[in-house]
């Protein structure tokens, strides 16, 4: 070997092993993508009407978006080993003012809209003070504030129904570019996820899910990564009430508990592990298209309702189960 190899390898070796690999372990996070190409594919074969670019796409797609922002939010908690069961506090609870004590028209919309997304931070940043600064776990703290709220909400609004606003339900229908516009907010979505996962940030609830103890070693500054995470969570969920609400063109007391285990059921069909350390929210979106693309995939056969409920516990058990098999693998 000669003087100049020799002086050149010790630079090198480092930076390539630095270097991002992609290895078994990402296989969970790529799967949301093949569940989603599978299933659209059949039901574009059975009944091309269902997801083509006619009115039904929009109308089916519309069921994504908060799906995929409360799973976006999720996927944040269990990176950091946690999870957060108040998303459904959160968004009945912002549901039920929306239909109840928010009625302005044109722009002085927006400042109760802005209410609405505070108090979604306000509320996620109390759980991520409770979840930093004392021992009890997510699961139990965010349990209790799910309830909190929930009962808030009905203390708004009793029953379903309410007023929404005609200019909040007329920003959410339609179309941009000739595009719904339920597609163009996932598409932010998706872009919002490539710059985040590449801050600090990301890297900083990586570590955290990771080991907790390392990651205090190393600097990370652990109660305001959690505070920060808890917040966009809650901010997350509170843009999701407002599409349901918008959509549904009433207010609901308890319309955001089905996003509880639908956006957990999402995340784990898009990889990220519920051991912490590792996810995208990316293939979370994905996940959340594929949970919903189970029911269409269904009617598209002609199968009672009651084949929902079952394909889509045993995709979550398929997806688990592939999950913890590869991530076995990748450590040993």
């Amino acid at each position: 070997m000669s003087a100049s190899s020799q002086a050149l390898g010790p630079r090198e070796r480092p930076d390539r092993m630095m270097r991002p690999r992609i290895g078994i372990g990402d296989l969970p996070l790529a799967m949301a993508y093949v569940y989603v190409a599978v299933m659209a594919g059949a039901v574009f074969v059975l009944e091309p009407a269902l997801i083509d670019g006619s009115g039904a796409m929009g109308a089916n797609f519309s069921l994504v978006v908060p799906l995929a922002l409360v799973a976006f939010g999720q996927t944040l908690a269990m990176l950091t080993r946690g999870i957060d069961l108040s998303v459904g506090g959160v968004i009945s609870v912002s549901s039920a003012l929306l239909a109840t004590h928010l009625d302005a028209r044109g722009w002085l919309l927006l400042p109760e809209l802005l209410a609405i997304v505070g108090l979604g931070v306000v509320i996620g940043c109390i759980n991520g003070l409770v979840i930093a600064f004392t021992p009890i776990q997510p699961f139990i703290v965010t349990l209790a504030t799910w309830s909190i709220w929930d009962g808030v909400a009905f203390g708004f609004l009793p029953i379903e129904g309410g007023t929404v606003s005609p200019t909040l339900i007329n920003a959410s229908t339609g179309g941009f570019l000739g595009v719904p516009k339920s597609v163009w907010i996932v598409v932010l979505l998706f872009l919002f996820w490539r710059w985040l996962r590449s801050t600090r940030f990301i890297e900083d609830l990586v570590a955290i899910g990771s080991d907790q103890t390392r990651a205090r070693l190393l600097g990370v500054r652990i109660a305001k990564r959690k505070i920060q995470a808890y917040a966009i969570i809650g901010l997350l969920a509170a843009l999701a009430s407002i599409w349901v609400t918008a959509q549904t063109q009433a207010g609901s007391p308890n319309g955001g508990d089905q996003f509880i285990l639908n956006s957990v059921a999402a995340v784990v069909i898009g990889g990220t592990s519920i051991f912490g350390g590792k996810g995208s929210a990316a293939s979370s979106i994905m996940g959340s298209i594929a949970f919903l693309l189970i029911p269409i995939l269904v009617f598209a056969l002609n199968l009672t309702s009651f084949w929902s409920i079952f394909f889509e516990g045993l995709v979550l058990i398929v997806a688990v189960t592939f999950n913890s098999i590869i991530q076995t693998r990748a450590q040993r």
